[in-house]
């Protein structure tokens, strides 16, 4: 039982001593690796890769051989005797030296074979009470463990820090903004000849997209990437080694000329020894253009913007008029965003009175909070009349807006279509049965002219407190509505004349029709030969009391909407005023009842014949060139890129940095106004980083312009001669 116990804890101390040894290995390895990481980011080392791994790689394998040469003694198995003075050493208090003699004499080289048997009998239950007093005890299992930890435990704590930092250096977090060159996302170092891969006079660079902290999106890092996109807003952090290049950012826009100068960027030292820079993604594409001496790069920023929840208003489904504020209305929405919906509610605006004196007020209902945000939101309210205190004449304009969670305060909300309930008054009802034509279908998302005044009223009272840009952000969105309800004041007032609206075609004097009113310069007027009668029932008729008011808002509202484009709101107010007088007189003229549908008016060609103003004769016109469309640009800039690529093969050894760059520009320009041709030069820069022929690739993105055509060819025949 004594040798076994000793063989037992001899082979443990074994394996302890051994494992250490194979630790002291691998932490070496481990080290070298983590070296090598560092080295490659110090500029002068990583100009020469490979150089510089290999020199690691070499000074890690000597310091293996080291470790190995120095521990060997650690390899080999303790004595028996060493064992047992060990295990009286641990377990213990006061060593009586019983277990270790008696394995000295069992060892011992002339003892006899029976030696490991009978010693001596003290001796021997001296030894045995040793071993099993620690045994039962648990001592000895309690010592090995101790001497197991103390051995690995410098060895593995290096072991686990050399791998951690292996991990968080090599580690990528995944990404909403791809890195693309067309519809590849680049996940890694770019293979050579690659569209992505780096300069040689540049070396690698890395690009980090930080997006703004309200979409909840992570960073991402790309390495070599020559385009990726990035959320409006985000912050670009452009690393790379060596000596800082000369940086210069553009805004890439659909036409190269019409792009504002390129601004200089300043470069900072980082702690390695390398260079970076920042700067914000837009909501157009930018172009990152980088200079070292000869060498030249050029990297692009897709900017998308943070679009607006999508709402759409379920229920109610149309507009309504109550005979009294009673009762209520159940009010269902839904909201969608690509980074989701934070808040939601229903938006009440009630108009009262007429005239210059009027009141309105905003109510909100059925407001919502989500988070966190919420790709996909639906909402209900109610909609009390009674509640409102609504009386006649009363208006409620309804509409669900939603928000997601951009900080910004002055950031519009998405809305839908506006829903409108009116209160009735006791004069609108008379005792003549009648029955009446349908009315005209009016969109009943415009906004009334009240309450664009009540805006308009509002944005002025606020102005000395709001910076320059802001207002005219917000007097251009009313001008925006203004000019909506103008084209509809417009088109009742042309169906009423002549059954066409005034979007169809342009009406002025001369124009060889009859309309009875004449557009001069935007504004509407009387036609003074008009041959409809409309003047001709004198001014007193009901024709001319409706339509002369709504040609004076028409043109109140023309003038409104000039001031408000040019970001003055005091100046408009006048103008408003008079056009929500001018349509209070027009719902106050004398109303017709029509007893069905007006018949149709068939034209008297006969009577209207040469009765126009055109005299058939034009002026002797000059010859000129035709203006190139944008598509005809393009195509020559691909052309040439192409010609220029065709010189580059022919030469080797050739840099095709420029045609490439050419190539991301030219994408960059039609990624807003023409995404099919943007797609097919992504195919082919795709097709420029595998290498290869592109001819197939030139000529789909011709063809996506439109500008090659196929020509037909004639079949050969065998009965030609």
């Amino acid at each position: 039982m004594l040798k076994a116990t000793l063989q037992d804890v001899q082979r443990a101390l074994t394996h302890a001593r051994r494992g250490r040894v194979l630790l002291l290995v691998m932490a070496s390895a481990l080290g070298t690796a983590v070296l090598a990481r560092l080295m490659l980011r110090v500029p002068q080392a990583a100009a020469t890769p490979g150089t510089t791994v290999a020199v690691v790689v070499l000074f890690g394998v000597l310091v293996v051989a080291l470790v190995v040469r120095a521990r060997r003694a650690e390899w080999t198995e303790p004595s028996l005797p060493r064992v047992a003075l060990w295990i009286e050493e641990q377990t213990e208090e006061t060593p009586t030296h019983a277990l270790v003699t008696w394995a000295e004499l069992a060892a011992a080289p002339l003892s006899p074979p029976s030696s490991w048997d009978s010693p001596s009998e003290g001796l021997q239950q001296s030894a045995n009470e040793v071993v099993t007093r620690s045994a039962n005890s648990g001592a000895l299992a309690r010592a090995l463990s101790r001497r197991r930890w103390a051995l690995w435990r410098g060895p593995l704590l290096f072991v686990a820090g050399a791998v951690l930092l292996l991990l968080v250096g090599g580690k990528r977090q995944p990404a909403f903004n791809s890195a693309t060159v067309g519809n590849t996302r680049s996940e890694g170092p770019a293979a050579p000849g690659a569209t992505g891969s780096s300069a040689g006079g540049l070396g690698r660079l890395r690009m980090r997209v930080e997006p703004p902290r309200y979409a909840g999106i992570p960073d991402s890092v790309f390495d070599d990437a020559s385009s990726v996109r990035a959320l409006s807003g985000s912050r670009i952090v452009v690393e790379g080694v060596g000596v800082a290049p000369h940086a210069t950012l553009a805004v890439v826009g659909t036409d190269s000329a019409g792009r504002a100068a390129p601004r200089v960027l300043r470069t900072a030292s980082d702690s390695l020894g390398g260079w970076l820079l920042r700067f914000a993604a837009q909501d157009v594409p930018l172009a990152l253009g980088l200079r070292r001496g000869e060498a030249s790069r050029l990297l692009v920023v897709e900017g998308v913007r943070d679009s607006l929840p999508r709402v759409s208003l379920e229920a109610p489904a149309r507009d309504s008029v109550f005979r009294e504020a009673r009762g209520s209305l159940v009010l269902e929405a839904r909201a969608s965003d690509d980074l989701g919906v934070a808040s939601a509610s229903f938006e009440l605006v009630v108009s009262s009175g007429e005239g210059e004196r009027f009141t309105v007020r905003t109510v909100l209902v059925g407001a919502q909070r989500y988070a966190p945000p919420a790709k996909r939101a639906s909402w209900r309210g109610t909609l009390d009349l009674a509640a409102l205190g609504l009386g006649p004449g009363d208006v409620v304009h309804v509409r669900a807006v939603a928000r997601d969670a951009h900080p910004l305060a002055s950031r519009e909300a998405g809305s839908s279509e506006t829903r409108a309930f009116r209160i009735a008054r006791p004069a609108e009802y008379d005792s003549v049965a009648v029955e009446p034509a349908p009315p005209p279908a009016v969109d009943s998302s415009l906004l009334s002219q009240r309450m664009l005044l009540m805006l308009t009223e509002r944005l002025d009272a606020r102005q000395k407190r709001m910076a320059r840009a802001e207002v005219l952000r917000e007097s251009l969105r009313i001008a925006r509505d203004q000019q909506k309800l103008r084209l509809a004041v417009g088109d009742v007032v042309f169906q009423r004349l002549s059954g066409e609206s005034s979007v169809e075609h342009a009406h002025y004097a001369g124009d060889g029709h009859d309309h009875g009113v004449d557009q001069q310069g935007g504004k509407l007027a009387m036609s003074t030969n008009s041959t409809t009668g409309m003047l001709e029932e004198g001014n007193d008729s009901p024709i001319v009391a409706i339509n002369k008011p709504l040609l004076e808002a028409y043109n109140a509202m023309w003038d409104a909407g000039r001031a408000l484009e040019q970001g003055d709101p005091r100046g408009a107010i006048p103008a408003m005023r008079r056009a929500l007088e001018a349509i209070e007189r027009s719902r106050a003229a004398t109303r017709l009842y029509l007893r069905g549908r007006p018949p149709q008016v068939i034209v008297d060609l006969a009577k209207v014949r040469l009765t126009g103003k055109d005299t058939g004769q034009t002026l002797p016109r000059s010859t000129r060139l035709a203006v190139p469309t944008l598509s005809a640009q393009r195509d020559a800039r691909l052309v040439a890129v192409a010609v220029e690529m065709a010189r580059e093969s022919a030469t080797p050894n050739a840099e095709r940095r420029p045609v490439r760059d050419s190539l991301l520009l030219l994408r960059a320009e039609a990624l807003a106004d023409d995404p099919a041709f943007a797609a097919a030069l992504g195919r082919l820069l795709d097709a420029m980083g595998k290498g290869g022929d592109v001819t197939n690739e030139f000529v789909a993105a011709r063809r996506v312009l439109g500008n090659v055509r196929r020509a037909a060819v004639q079949p050969w025949s065998s009965g030609t001669p």
